[in-house]
């Protein structure tokens, strides 16, 4: 009784093993990349856009969102922070949750943060003879987008010399530099925020 259900068990393996073998193979269908074409045309197109968007920004979104937010002095840092700062906390969010996440979910976050960037590249503070935007407002921007190329060298150096005396061979995880652009990103909020209050 135990050979015979032992064999009926080899044989119903082996049914499985050749059913498995005769499935027909599908080839992988090969990645659509983009022509030379393409990528120029995209990238002419992008570089036209953002530097039409400089001029657009300061002439006429900045001075409209100074002019919403302005009374609300708050509300006003918060609306200036956001462009830049508001980016680099979106970032740190994104490296935290990352591990989590799945790949088409991971592409996508990546884009937006991508247009996001190329939009907050926009507030760069430029001499322009821009309509006056309030205090606040201004101080937000100011200190969203200095303190952004400033945390580009401050956050590494502040996380390998907090990290290294305590995990000599092991480099930073994903997350800890998530958490790291985090809080930089609050820290410029709360930056802005004070220089906006000052005296």
């Amino acid at each position: 009784m135990a050979k015979s259900a032992a064999q009926k068990r080899r044989r119903k393996q082996r049914r499985q093993v050749q059913a498995r073998n005769a499935r027909p193979y599908a080839p992988r269908q090969p990645r659509q990349t983009w022509s030379a074409g393409k990528v120029t045309l995209w990238t002419t197109l992008g570089v036209f856009a953002f530097i039409g968007l400089v001029p657009a920004f300061w002439y006429w979104i900045a001075p409209a969102i100074s002019d919403l937010v302005g009374p609300v002095p708050v509300l006003a840092v918060i609306a200036g922070w956001l462009p830049v700062g508001g980016l680099v906390a979106a970032v740190g969010f994104y490296l935290v949750l990352r591990d989590d996440l799945l790949p088409k979910t991971r592409v996508k976050l990546a884009w937006v943060l991508g247009v996001w960037g190329v939009l907050a590249l926009a507030t760069m503070p430029i001499d322009v003879n821009s309509p006056p935007l309030s205090d606040d407002y201004y101080s937000g921007l100011r200190i969203g987008f200095l303190g952004a190329l400033v945390g580009a060298v401050l956050v590494p150096i502040g996380v390998y010399a907090l990290w290294k005396p305590f995990n000599r061979r092991k480099e930073p995880t994903t997350a800890v530099w998530g958490y790291a652009f985090a809080i930089f990103a609050v820290c410029l909020l709360l930056s802005a925020a004070a220089l906006a209050w000052l005296p």
